[in-house]
């Protein structure tokens, strides 16, 4: 055996480029024909990172390509290659069956977004990895994610896959393909879509915005709350009549800036007159609106959304203390629907 690590040792201090990549494939060969032993496997592994320092890119993409469907292949070449350029990682990071969930973590956390990229379209990947992959929300990632059927994502990271979509009719459509999302969030997407619909019929026909509501198109998708209160209070008990009301409804109308709307809607579907709801939020307004929201049934992973658009609309302050969404989480943990109702009531009736 010391012949033989003696050999191997000079031949890896080749200068020739040729010999190099030479040497470095045919080491690359000898660990895929069969498993190497237990003494020559980090001989081997030693061998080739220190090839793999000094041959060039194309080498270690050959490398990487051999090693990729190696179940026995050397851990630290592996991982090395996986954090190399996006080129030499890229089967790597596909395919090996070496990589564990572990690296690939590390990988999202600390590579490119190119990285993060191959790694949200690898097969099979679990909930860790889902979410430092998704972490950054970026466009491209979060699409080829989306895209990944086989891929166990979380509640928190469905959640960045939804405001993403929102942004992207194509990519909406490509969330609701998936069988794992969220009945809560299909109203929402599904209105996504046809408000993308809305605006290009809109456009086509020259039509004045707003105009479709006026014939009944949509409607319940997208109202058209006017400056009134009597406007905006009718146009909730026609639809709370019609069983359209919902969380999805309330929150939809706040991204949209009709605060009206929402203050109607969200007192609706807490049992509460818009007085009380606009007294307990004057008292204090995360508190109120955390209540608000598990009293509705609003999932928690909507709740994010509806800060932004309170803080929009000058209702929720915009530098908010640092434990104040974790204490707004605490709410949908202790209160079910009915006991937060209860204590949003008697929030109201501190005033």
């Amino acid at each position: 055996m010391s012949n033989i690590a003696s050999a191997l040792t000079q031949l890896a201090r080749v200068r020739d480029p040729q010999s190099r990549a030479a040497l470095a494939l045919g080491v690359t060969d000898i660990c895929v024909a069969k498993p190497l032993t237990n003494r020559t496997q980090p001989l081997a592994n030693d061998i080739l990172l220190s090839l793999a320092h000094k041959v060039e890119e194309a080498v270690r993409i050959q490398m990487a390509s051999r090693l990729a469907d190696c179940e026995w292949a050397p851990r630290g070449i592996v991982r090395y290659l996986a954090f190399d350029a996006p080129g030499v990682a890229k089967a790597i990071i596909e395919k090996s069956l070496v990589l564990e969930a572990e690296d690939l973590v590390e990988l999202a956390e600390t590579a490119s977004e190119e990285h993060r990229k191959l790694i949200a379209g690898r097969c099979h990947i679990g909930m860790a990895v889902c979410d430092a992959v998704a972490r950054r929300s970026e466009a491209s990632v979060i699409e080829r994610l989306i895209r990944n059927t086989t891929a166990r994502i979380s509640d928190s990271t469905m959640a960045i896959c939804i405001e993403s979509a929102l942004e992207n009719e194509d990519v909406s459509r490509l969330l609701l393909e998936r069988d794992d999302i969220p009945p809560v969030f299909v109203e929402r997407l599904t209105a996504q879509i046809s408000n993308s619909v809305r605006q290009q019929v809109e456009q086509h026909f020259d039509l004045e915005q707003g105009q479709l509501d006026e014939i009944g198109i949509n409607a319940e998708i997208s109202p058209i709350v006017e400056d009134t209160e009597a406007e905006a209070r009718k146009l909730v008990e026609r639809m709370a009549a019609a069983g359209e009301l919902n969380g999805t409804v309330a929150v939809r109308a706040l991204t949209d800036g009709k605060s009206l709307l929402f203050d109607f809607a969200i007192a609706d579907l807490c049992g509460l007159t818009v007085d009380q709801w606009r007294a307990a939020l004057g008292m204090s307004s995360m508190r109120a609106t955390a209540l608000a929201c598990r009293a509705a049934r609003i999932d928690t992973s909507l709740f994010p959304s509806v800060v932004r658009g309170m803080q929009k609309a000058g209702r929720i302050q915009e530098n908010l203390p640092s434990d104040a969404m974790v204490n707004a989480a605490n709410v949908f943990q202790k209160f079910t629907p009915g006991s937060a109702h209860d204590a949003l009531r008697r929030l109201a009736a501190q005033v």
